[in-house]
């Protein structure tokens, strides 16, 4: 039926139909991944990413239809195509939130054959919706368009943010197209997660094509967006160049003369416009303003943003120094550090090829996974090469979940911190030893979860850094306790 095997999440309570559509589907060649409640739903729809969603809309905790749209809400899972099982008895009932949540239904337990159709044609719309932005999978022109309409409907604020890659030719041109769609991939990760991390929960970001995307937020979110973003791009996007290039600063380029130009290293311009302060007419008078920002921008050097506060004549910039640059450095005191990313160190250890880590990065990029669990997942290396790099990388200890011991003070510190707290930010307290708190973080450099732990518990903290399969297996000991109610 399709030609590469596809991931269908199957989330059914019912353990009778459960098993028969888990045999159908691995019969026609689908790898399957079971939920058996909303909220498991939502963490492996965020770790593994699939091509299509199964959903009971009986389920416990969070039901089917609330599930479902609050995946279609979210840029990062919306284009997925959901269909849901339900009883015939409730469809005309339910018609309702069936056509405002979902891509399709089919009466619960589903007639095999019709059940095969239809996840082919949802599979053949998808793909053919994602056709503009397949490199993201992030909504195209068209949805951008929509949400900004409904914006200036409204009466609240909003602010657009345009983002624009510069030098981004010049890179495409001298690395090659499957290159320059890396450093596309790893652009809309930057920016996504960014967004996910800084921004609102309802705020957006969009594909426009190309080099170019766009994210609607509030205006008290903007610029700390924009600034985020900037620093993350900055950091990690010189990698993506060989380390003569990167080292210099610049790509050497030739014309047909053999005249000899530098081209500095890409940097990111984002051109912001709100309505706070100026009431836009129509989508049209909103990107003109939009693109004489974005105009003025391309004049400056380096990674910068700007907003514009009160109409063309009076605008406010703010920008960010370039990772990078062409002046002759100031000698410090203290040698700098230099961020280096995690595949980088594997690399020059020998552990991993380019070509591995760039397979690596992809599916990292892709499914939001952390790159050392996407490492290990793919069998490029072993737990202990990751640990070690990530060492080295963090300076900061690995906890080893293997030396987990009973703390009898540990349950009550468990107890005071919210649960949603901890997931949000992938930590798990794992020890105490007097005024002091062991930590075990997916990312020990969370400084905001770190102070969080220190409000709600009153005590200092450690933290220690664990893997992501790791703090999941954390997570699954924490909630088994909690509802046998330990």
């Amino acid at each position: 039926m399709i030609e590469e095997c596809r991931t269908i999440l199957l989330a059914e309570h019912n353990k009778s139909i459960l098993d028969i559509l888990t045999y159908l589907l691995n019969a026609w060649d689908y790898k399957v991944i079971v939920a058996a409640d909303g909220m498991s739903v939502l963490d492996i729809v965020s770790r593994e990413h699939p091509d299509i969603i199964i959903i009971d809309s009986n389920l416990p905790k969070i039901s089917g239809l609330e599930l479902s749209k609050s995946l279609k809400e979210d840029f990062l899972t919306s284009h997925i195509p959901i269909i849901i099982l339900i009883d015939r008895k409730q469809i005309r009932k339910k018609m309702l939130e069936i056509e405002q949540g979902v891509d399709d239904y089919i009466a619960n337990p589903p007639d095999p054959i019709d059940l095969e159709v239809r996840l082919e044609m949802a599979l053949r719309r998808s793909v053919h919706q994602l056709h503009a932005n397949a490199l993201t999978r992030l909504p195209g022109n068209r949805q951008i368009e929509k949400i900004i309409k409904t914006k200036l409907e409204e009466d609240d604020a909003f602010s657009v943010a345009y983002y624009d890659i510069d030098n981004f030719k010049s890179f495409n041109d001298k690395y090659g197209y499957m290159k320059g769609d890396n450093v596309i991939r790893h652009a809309a990760y930057v920016i996504t997660t960014t967004v996910k991390r800084s921004g609102n929960k309802t705020d957006f970001v969009g594909h426009i094509g190309g080099d170019d995307f766009v994210v609607i937020t509030t205006p008290d979110r903007e610029r700390l967006i924009a600034s985020e973003s900037i620093l993350i791009f900055n950091r990690l996007m010189p990698f993506h160049y060989n380390r003569e290039d990167r080292q210099r600063g610049s790509i050497i380029n030739k014309d047909r003369r053999g005249n000899v130009s530098h081209t500095p290293l890409m940097s990111i311009s984002i051109a912001i416009a709100n309505n706070r302060e100026r009431e836009f007419r129509n989508i049209v008078e909103l990107i003109e303003i939009i693109t004489e920002v974005k105009r003025y921008l391309k004049t400056l050097p380096g990674s910068n943003f700007l907003v514009n506060r009160r109409g063309i004549e009076k605008k406010e910039a703010a920008y960010a120094e370039p990772y990078i640059t062409q002046e002759k450095p100031v000698i410090q005191p203290k040698k700098e550090f230099i961020h280096k990313p995690l595949g980088q160190i594997l690399v020059e250890s020998s552990v991993l090829t380019v070509e591995q880590l760039e397979l690596a990065l992809n599916k990292h990029w892709n499914t939001g996974q952390k790159i050392g669990q996407s490492i290990i997942d793919l069998g490029m290396a072993s737990q202990g090469d990751v640990v070690r790099a990530l060492e080295a990388q963090l300076n900061v200890p690995h906890f080893d979940i293997r030396s987990l011991a009973k703390n009898g003070e540990l349950g009550n510190i468990i107890h005071k911190i919210p649960f949603d707290v901890m997931k949000h930010h992938s930590m798990v307290p794992v020890n105490k030893d007097k005024d002091v708190v062991s930590l075990a973080m997916v990312n020990p450099k969370d400084i905001i979860a770190i102070d969080k732990i220190k409000s709600f518990t009153g005590l200092n903290v450690a933290p220690f850094f664990v893997l992501e399969s790791e703090f999941n297996e954390l997570w699954g000991k924490i909630i088994k306790k909690a509802d046998k109610g330990d």
